[in-house]
Order: structure tokens, then C-alpha cells, then sequence
């Protein structure tokens, strides 16, 4: 790890301020989603559990996330009411059989059963109002029979924090050491950025780690690594579409910054800061 690339990206990440950060789960394909849904159906509880539920499946698609999430708010116009745990789990039924899923598709139907039958669905919509969420995330985890750090309870997780977001305005009231999912996008641009030299996993996580340590310690609201995984994935998406070449990657990440919302300057500065490394 760079301990000095590590600070400037987190001066970076700390000049766009707590509002620039909220901006990029703003551009996420599940807030769009859960914003149409929750206009479309007036049952907050169920939608937050279909959103959490379909979450977990959000993985080795037959496409990308943005067309998951679309697909989903297109099965949903199939249905009258989404007023009850039985009407979630129909939902997602018919779901599964959209081209989207088809990757996988028997493990993804499995898991939903198992989800299913271990009594999440029932328990979220009993205690979800007055639990912590993290116990939240924990139950899903054991109902899912897995740990609570696998990527799609992270990403479960993560799109609750959303819809909690959208609901209230407020993030739920999450740790702010959550370890970042450590995917393809994550990784590189840890690698871009130079704030790693091998991408390996676990030196990946702890790197980002000591980013939000840093941003934390500036802003005057924290924030946990749940938000800047939006963040740090849209720009991986954006790197790898440029090629992972530094001159363009940068123009397109400094636009697209500012189409999310962010002024020129910190666009210019996040974009540069994100591929300080690339091609070197």
C-alpha cells in the first residue's frame, strides 16, 4: 500500500463533501428502481424486502446491473399488489425466469428458497422497523446459510441502506468499518489510483479501509464503505470501458462526475486522483 497515494485519494473523496458522495447512490440502478417501485406500490415494508431479496441474486448475470434492476421494475408492472411476503416471493418467481438470470439460474432459484424457508421474509417484515440493521444483515446471512461478509449480503445490505435513504433521507445507522465487496472494479481502481501494488484481496479491502478512515475524519457526517463502493464501481465500470488507458479514462470519469452532480474542479481532481496509476 501507498500511505501517500492512500491520502490523496482521500482528499479527493473529502473535497466532494458528504452531499457529492450522496449523489452517486442517486445514480445507482437500484435507486431508480426502488424509487419507481415505491411510487408504483404503497407497501414500503415489501418493497424493502423484495429489493433486499433480489439483491442477493444480483450476481453472474446474463448482462449488467443496470438491466437487472430495469428487468425487475418491468416484471413488477406484471403485478397488482406487492402487500404481503407471499406476493414478494411471487414476484421474484417470475423474476428468475427472465433472460437476465438465466446465468446460474438453479443456484439462484435455490437460494431463494433457502432465503424462503429459513423465515427471513416473515421476520424483516415483523422486526425491521425497530432492530437494528445490523441484525438485519446478520439474519439474511444466517438464512442465507452463508457469512455475513459474502458479496451479495454486502450488496443486500447496500441496497437496503438505499431504499432507507429514499424512504427517510437518512442512511440506516450502519458501522463505518464495513469492508468494501472487493470485486473487478474495486480492484482496479485500487490499481489505478496507486494506492495498492498487487491486487490482492486483502490488502485491496485494507487499503480502501484507510481511505475511509481518512475521509471519515475530515467529514463532518460519516459515511461507510457502503457509499463509497458506488463510487468506486462506477469509475471501474468507466476505466474498463476506456480501456484502462489514463487520458481517456480521465476525461470520461471528469465528465461523467460532473454529469452526477459534482463541480469541475472536484470532477477534475476525484478523476485524476482515480488514475494517478494507470499505464504506469
Amino acid at each position: 500500500m501507498s500511505k501517500k497515494r492512500i491520502k490523496k485519494v482521500a482528499n479527493a473523496l473529502t473535497t466532494i463533501g458528504y452531499d457529492g458522495i450522496v449523489k452517486f447512490d442517486q445514480t445507482e440502478p437500484e435507486y431508480d428502481f426502488i424509487s419507481t417501485a415505491r411510487r408504483q406500490f404503497d407497501s414500503d415494508p415489501h418493497i424493502a424486502l423484495l429489493s433486499i431479496l433480489a439483491a442477493t441474486e444480483d450476481y453472474q448475470l446474463a448482462g449488467d446491473a443496470q438491466r437487472f434492476w430495469q428487468t425487475l421494475e418491468d416484471t413488477i408492472d406484471g403485478h397488482d399488489t406487492i402487500d404481503s411476503v407471499q406476493a414478494v416471493n411471487e414476484v421474484l418467481a417470475d423474476f428468475m425466469q427472465k433472460p437476465v438470470n438465466a446465468r446460474l439460474q438453479d443456484q439462484k432459484e435455490n437460494r431463494l428458497i433457502r432465503i424462503q424457508n429459513n423465515g427471513f421474509g416473515d421476520w424483516f417484515i415483523e422486526h425491521h422497523s425497530n432492530i437494528d440493521p445490523v441484525r438485519v444483515w446478520e439474519k439474511l446471512a444466517e438464512d442465507l446459510e452463508t457469512t455475513m461478509q459474502k458479496k451479495t449480503v454486502v450488496l443486500a445490505v447496500k441496497v437496503y441502506d438505499i431504499f432507507n435513504l429514499i424512504a427517510t433521507g437518512l442512511y440506516l445507522e450502519l458501522p463505518t468499518d464495513l469492508p468494501i465487496p472487493c470485486d473487478l472494479q474495486v480492484e482496479r481502481v485500487a490499481a489505478a489510483a496507486g494506492i495498492v501494488e498487487h491486487k490482492r484481496k486483502d490488502t485491496v479491502i485494507d487499503a480502501w479501509a484507510r481511505v475511509m478512515e481518512s475521509v471519515n475524519s475530515e467529514l463532518d457526517r460519516p459515511v461507510s464503505m457502503l457509499r463509497i463502493d458506488s463510487i468506486v464501481w462506477q469509475a471501474g465500470q468507466i476505466i474498463s470501458k476506456n480501456g484502462d488507458q489514463q487520458k481517456q479514462s480521465r476525461q470520461a470519469l471528469a465528465e461523467y462526475f460532473e454529469d452526477v452532480g459534482l463541480g469541475q474542479i472536484e470532477s477534475r481532481q476525484l478523476a485524476h486522483e482515480f488514475t494517478a496509476r494507470l499505464g504506469t
